[in-house]
């Protein structure tokens, strides 16, 4: 993994997944560190994630839409909580998807809108299980695509 090098005049664009988990909120406090000082904004992605085995059933769809709305609500209140004391520009947006694709579609599409000159970073937490660390872990997927920096706070 390269160590996260972030000129500081450059602006910093943070995609920071955040599913509220203990985690997560450590990666959001460490973002808005991150972004002290620096030009740039923090976008805080929930992906709403279903899982393959629910996506057979239609009423089971429905279902699970409702809880993820419910859920984004819940975020995006906990999300300013952390956030309402800072000084950093931030956005919660909501996507629906695999994590790790979604992650980095949210930074490809920063990238996109800002412009070759901004710095784009995916902030993850770590995972909570040694056993996902190894095998299934959302920042080990997140690294295997190297197409940004990617911070991931233990």
């Amino acid at each position: 993994m390269r160590a996260l090098t972030i000129e500081e005049k450059v602006p910093l664009v943070l995609v920071v997944g955040f599913d509220g988990t203990e985690p997560a909120q450590r990666a959001l406090r460490s973002a808005v560190d991150l972004l002290q000082q620096r030009p740039g904004r923090m976008e805080v992605v929930f992906v709403g994630h279903v899982p393959r085995t629910v996506a057979l059933a239609a009423q089971a769809i429905q279902a699970v839409r409702e809880g993820l709305d419910t859920e984004e609500r819940d975020l995006a209140k906990k999300a300013d909580e952390i956030l309402r004391d800072t000084d950093v520009k931030w956005r919660f947006q909501r996507r629906n998807g695999e994590i790790a694709p979604e992650l980095l579609a949210a930074g490809q599409e920063q990238l996109d809108s800002e412009g070759p000159s901004t710095h784009v970073v995916v902030v993850v937490g770590g995972s909570a299980h040694k056993i996902d660390r190894y095998l299934n872990s959302i920042p080990a997927k997140v690294i295997r695509h190297d197409r940004f920096e990617v911070f991931v706070v233990p």
